[in-house]
C-alpha cells in the first residue's frame, strides 16, 4: 500500500555527522533545576518546550533560554483543550480557548478560526517565542476529520506569523496518531498525503500506545519502517515524548533526528487521561533516579536498593562523570535531575558524533552491549524486594530482545533513508544573518 503515498525523493546519506535534537519539556517544577544546568554552562540541548499554562512560573527560565540563544518553543495546549480530559479550568483561561467548553472542529473554521489562529500568533510574536507549535489534535483514526482542519490552523498560523512580524520563527506540527495508524500502511499513507504541503518546517511524532523509552523492540522495528514514508516529507522529524535507548535506536537507524520529553516524565505518551473526565488527584511521585548504564529510571527507594545489593554495586553502577556528578552516587540520588539531564545531554552528543552510514553499528556496539551486559549484573544483584526484582529481571530481558532485534534489523535491512535533523536556533539564525 505504499504506493499510496506521494513519492518525494528521500535525503541522500551525509558523510558528515550533524548534530541530533534534543528537546526538554519543561514540567511545573522544572525551572530551577534547568536554569541551575544553564547557569553551570550545560547547554546540550536545542530547546525547552514551555507549557502555555505555565508562563508566569517560567518565565525567567525562558529569558535565560532565549539568553543562551537555545530555542524557546510555546506548546498550545490545542490537544488539550479539545479533550475532556484535558479541559481544565487552567487550560480554559489561554487566550485562544473557548471558556465554556472544548474546542470543536468548527471553532477552527470561519471567521471564529481566524480569530483563534490570530490570538496564537500574536501571543508567540508578544512573548518573543522562537517556535511554535501548531494547534493540531489527537486523530483517533486515521481520516479523522481534525486532520483537514489541523492542516490548514497551520497553514493560517504561517501566514498570521508571516504578516505580524513572526516570519522568522519556525512552525512544528505535532502529529499525534495511534500505533496502530503508524504500523498500518494505507492508514499511514493517508496521513503522509494530507501533510505533503504542510506549511510546517518540522514533525513531531507522537505515538499513543507506543509506550515510548520502554517500546517493545517489535514496536521499535515498526517505528523505523514507518518512519520512511515520512522523511518523503522532507521535515525535519521528532520523536515527541520517547527517551531512553528506543528514543536513541530511533535516531542511530535514521528514523528521526531528534527527541524530545520531559525531565525523568512525558518518556511515553497515553490519551488514556485525556479522552475522559479527570478524576485524579494529579500528584506527582519524588523524581526517580536514571541509570543509564542499564537504562532505568528507578524510585528513590529501588535506587537505593540496587546501590546497597552489595559491595561492589556503588562502583558498578553509580554516575562516575564529575562533571556530572562529582561525589558519585551521592549527588546522582540528591539532584536526580541535574544528572538525569546532563547524561541524556551527553548520551545524545555521543550518538551525533557519529556519521549516518555508521551510526547504527556504533549504537548497537557502544551503546546497547554494554547496557545489556550491565542489566544482566543488575538483574544478578541481591536484591530482596521481589517485585523490584522482577522489575530488573524485565528490564534485562527487554534491553536484550531490543539488542537482537536491531542487529538482525541492521543485518538483513539498513537504513535506506535518514531523517531530517533539526537545526539549533544558533545555527538557524546565522543563516538569516548571511
Amino acid at each position: 500500500m505504499r504506493n499510496n503515498v506521494t513519492q518525494l525523493q528521500p535525503r541522500a546519506v551525509r558523510p558528515v555527522a550533524e548534530p541530533l535534537g534534543l528537546y526538554l519539556r519543561a514540567g511545573r517544577n522544572d525551572h530551577l533545576a534547568l536554569m541551575n544546568l544553564l547557569a553551570a554552562g550545560d547547554t546540550g540541548c536545542f530547546g525547552v518546550v514551555f507549557d502555555a499554562t505555565l508562563e508566569g512560573r517560567h518565565e525567567e527560565l525562558k529569558e535565560q533560554v532565549l539568553a543562551h540563544r537555545l530555542d524557546a518553543i510555546l506548546d498550545t495546549k490545542a490537544m488539550q483543550l479539545a479533550l475532556p480530559g484535558g479541559y481544565t479550568p487552567t487550560v480554559a483561561k489561554l487566550p485562544w480557548a473557548n471558556h465554556e467548553r472544548v474546542h470543536m472542529p468548527a471553532d477552527f473554521r470561519g471567521l471564529a478560526g481566524r480569530r483563534l489562529i490570530a490570538a496564537i500568533g500574536d501571543h508567540v510574536v508578544e512573548r518573543g517565542y522562537t517556535e511554535v507549535m501548531a494547534p493540531t489534535h489527537l486523530l483517533r483514526e486515521f481520516d479523522d476529520p481534525w486532520l483537514g482542519i489541523d492542516a490548514e490552523s497551520t497553514r493560517l498560523l504561517r501566514d498570521h506569523l508571516n504578516q505580524n512580524g513572526g516570519r522568522e520563527v519556525p512552525l512544528i506540527y505535532p502529529l499525534t496518531i495511534s500505533y496502530k495508524i503508524l504500523r498500518t500502511p494505507h492508514m499511514r499513507a493517508h496521513i503522509v498525503n494530507a501533510l505533503v504541503n504542510i506549511k510546517a518546517d518540522a514533525i513531531w511524532l507522537r505515538i499513543d500506545g507506543f509506550n515510548g523509552s520502554h517500546a517493545n523492540p517489535t514496536a521499535v522495528k515498526n517505528f523505523i519502517a514507518a518512519a520512511e514514508d515520512f522523511h518523503q516529507l522532507g521535515r525535519k522529524l521528532v520523536a515527541d515524548c520517547t527517551g531512553g535507548k528506543v528514543g536513541l535506536a530511533l535516531m542511530a537507524f535514521g528514523a528521526i533526528g531528534g527527541i524530545a520529553h520531559g525531565i525523568g516524565i512525558l518518556e511515553k505518551f497515553s490519551s488514556e487521561h485525556l479522552r475522559s473526565a479527570k478524576s485524579g488527584s494529579g500528584f506527582m511521585p519524588p523524581m526517580g533516579v536514571y541509570f543509564p548504564s542499564i537504562d532505568a529510571l528507578l524510585t528513590p527507594k529501588e535506587a537505593e536498593q540496587l546501590l546497597e545489593a552489595s559491595p561492589q554495586a556503588k562502583a558498578v553502577f553509580s554516575c562516575r562523570d564529575t562533571h556530572c556528578c562529582k561525589r558519585g552516587w551521592r549527588d546522582m540520588t540528591h539532584n536526580p535531575k541535574r544528572h538525569y539531564v546532563v547524561q541524556r545531554m551527553q548520551e545524545v552528543a555521543e550518538l551525533s558524533r557519529f556519521p549516518e552510514p555508521i551510526r547504527a553499528q556504533r549504537f548497537l556496539e557502544l551503546f546497547m552491549r554494554p547496557t545489556t551486559d550491565r542489566a544482566l549484573q543488575a538483574a544478578s544483584q541481591a536484591v530482596h524486594d521481589e517485585a523490584f526484582l522482577k522489575k530488573l529481571q524485565k528490564n534485562r530481558k527487554r534491553l536484550d530482545a531490543l539488542r537482537v532485534t536491531l542487529g538482525k534489523q541492521l543485518e538483513k535491512s539498513p537504513p535506506r533513508s535518514y531523517a531530517e535533523a533539526p537545526e539549533t536556533r544558533a545555527a538557524r539564525e546565522s543563516h538569516n544573518y548571511r
